[in-house]
């Protein structure tokens, strides 16, 4: 946020006024739950005059019960109306809001798909999931305790004061000039709640991240002896919510007590004006206890603005995260219309044409890179750490597009096709593969919903895989934790390999797949991979010379550039550079993302 923004009443708002907008596909269930909750507020407000002036009638004149007898019958249909509205509206706002939040969380899901997965990188996970859960938690209390509420607190003491004016002349003027305060004092305060509203929802998000950070990490803090500092970011963190929510609750404090001084003294004046009427003559003394009830009933839907506006720095802050990841622009275009038409078994011929790429203007990581991979053969992509080699693999895979030239995939530029279609056709199993929380079962219909069981035996089969499964008590259905924490690093990746067998992609880009191999070692894994590859165009990202020699053409990256290509062999008798790389007692294991 600029550093200029000032926090005041309407800049509070606007977060919030944008989110109406989401209402318009709700606005019958809207109305009728504002609707419900405005005659909730009235029938409540005239049951209660109605049992004033009814008993003060009674007092006075103990044998004429006619007049009072009808007031008790109107008391009990306002009763019975309040009841039914009462629920009716909570009913509405309630499933309305349900609704409403479950459109932002699509929302949030459509940003942080459109985000992935460079915008993510420029953010901390904790903020992105905060704002795809707690915050959108927070926004349900703003549309089922908020919009139509506020509508009745300002609509519904019009009108009982406008019963009280009826009812007492000029003195109900006092009525209207106290309610007219209560609403003034948040509104007024609302920079001080816009400014603070923001510190806790800032400092929520920087716990979460914080926390995300430490469980994610967690082997790393152990292992270089980490823990006790990570303790101390989070209690520090903790602190500085719990200081920020402290401020904020003493305010609503002072609030709230200046809210109980308006209204004492709104009583006040009001008490001694009808006092003097009813002294001097000029109002009738059965309408005093009627009155009376009148101010407080005037009073109630004003006083409960108070908590939607204590909350409305909270909602407004919220507001604003959520808005930020629902409005955050494409890190890649979808506009492509050709999907390229029937798929051909041996179709997947790569090319690219002199691209250029950067993930920050001035730090070029490819330059001029310009290579054909024909269809169906296996190259290896070889390179020092940060000469470009991931980001071939998330080019192709259009996580992100070339600053100049092109990537083509039998001929035609991906971005001329949808994003849907080019991943359906190109399959990533990268060196550390993600594995949701869940089943066996679930993780590879992941990669082909709907996929039989024959069909998922057989890709585990192709993988190296299935004997180990049959092995567990529930086969298919065993439990694995999130990101295969129950799963060895072997095990998680001969998984991915079995979902690109599912998925019979055209095209494989492959990061080392024998970066983690456990019990079944690296010859049956290997088995695993030809086969995998046999008919398919597969790029490996090589780190060990027995992946390389392999190949049917290596690609030496240098710089960003394509150094030079041909077979294990011929590199080795003629390249100086790429003899040295492998001279090296080990390859780099992992290459940074942005490299």
């Amino acid at each position: 946020m600029s550093p200029k923004h000032t926090y005041g009443s309407a800049a509070l708002l606007r977060p919030l006024i944008r989110l109406l907008g989401v209402l318009r596909g709700h606005r019958a269930m809207f109305w009728q739950s504002t609707a419900s909750l405005a005659l909730s507020l009235l029938t409540a407000a005239a049951a209660a005059g109605l049992s004033a002036y009814a008993a003060s009638l009674v007092v006075q004149d103990p044998s004429d019960t006619g007049l009072a007898q009808l007031l008790l019958l109107g008391l009990a249909c306002a009763v019975i109306a309040h009841g039914a509205f009462t629920w009716i509206e909570s009913w509405l706002s309630h499933v309305m809001a349900y609704r409403v939040i479950d459109g932002l969380r699509l929302g949030l899901h459509d940003g942080i798909e459109r985000l992935t997965p460079g915008g993510l990188g420029k953010r901390r996970g904790g903020e992105v999931a905060g704002a795809a859960m707690a915050d959108a938690e927070t926004l349900e209390w703003f549309y089922a305790h908020t919009v139509g509420a506020s509508l009745c607190a300002a609509v519904s003491p019009l009108v009982v004061v406008g019963a009280l004016i009826a009812l007492t002349g000029p003195i109900g003027l006092i009525a209207f000039a106290g309610v007219a305060a209560l609403i003034a004092v948040p509104w007024f305060l609302g920079p001080l709640q816009a400014r603070q509203g923001k510190a806790v929802r800032d400092g929520l998000g920087d716990l979460k991240a914080i926390t995300l950070e430490g469980a994610e990490g967690l082997r790393e803090m152990l292992s270089l002896g980490l823990a006790e500092r990570q303790k101390r970011r989070v209690l520090e963190a903790t602190e500085r919510v719990q200081r920020r929510k402290r401020a904020l609750a003493l305010r609503a404090g002072a609030e709230s007590a200046l809210a109980d001084l308006i209204v004492a003294a709104t009583f006040i004046a009001f008490l001694v004006a009808l006092t003097a009427a009813v002294s001097g003559g000029r109002l009738d003394p059965a309408l005093f206890p009627a009155a009376m009830v009148l101010l407080t009933a005037a009073f109630i839907p004003a006083s409960a603005i108070f908590p939607m506006f204590q909350r409305l720095g909270e909602m407004s802050a919220a507001a604003t995260r959520v808005l930020d990841v629902i409005d955050a622009p494409a890190q890649v275009a979808d506009t492509g219309t050709d999907s390229a038409g029937a798929r051909q078994r041996g179709d997947g011929a790569v090319r690219f044409e002199h691209v250029d790429f950067a993930y920050e203007a001035g730090t070029p990581v490819l330059d001029g890179l310009d290579f054909t991979v024909p269809a169906g053969e296996h190259v290896a992509v070889v390179g020092a750490s940060g000469a470009g080699k991931t980001t071939l693999a998330h080019l192709l895979m259009r996580f992100w597009d070339p600053v100049s030239g092109r990537v083509l995939l039998d001929g035609t530029d991906l971005r001329e096709r949808p994003i849907a279609a080019v991943r359906e056709r190109i399959a990533l199993i990268p060196q550390h593969p993600y594995v949701f929380r869940g089943t066996v079962r679930s993780n590879l219909d992941l990669a082909v919903p709907g996929a039989d069981e024959a069909a998922m035996w057989k890709a585990l089969e192709s993988a190296q895989l299935a004997d180990t499964v049959r092995e567990w008590p529930a086969g298919l259905d065993e439990a694995v934790g999130e990101n295969g924490a129950t799963l060895s690093g072997g095990q998680r990746q001969r998984l991915a390999i079995a979902q690109a067998f599912l998925r019979e992609a055209d095209v494989l880009v492959m990061d080392e797949a024998a970066a983690h191999l456990d019990g079944i070692g690296e010859q049956a894994l290997a088995r695993a991979v030809a086969e995998v590859m046999d008919g398919r165009t597969t790029l490996v990202i090589a780190h060990r010379v027995s992946t390389i020699r392999h190949a049917d053409r290596v690609l030496f990256l240098d710089g960003g550039r394509l150094a030079d290509t041909g077979t294990h062999t011929e590199l080795l008798e003629r390249n100086p550079a790429y003899r040295a790389l492998l001279a090296q007692a080990e390859l780099p294991a992992d290459e940074p993302a942005e490299g």
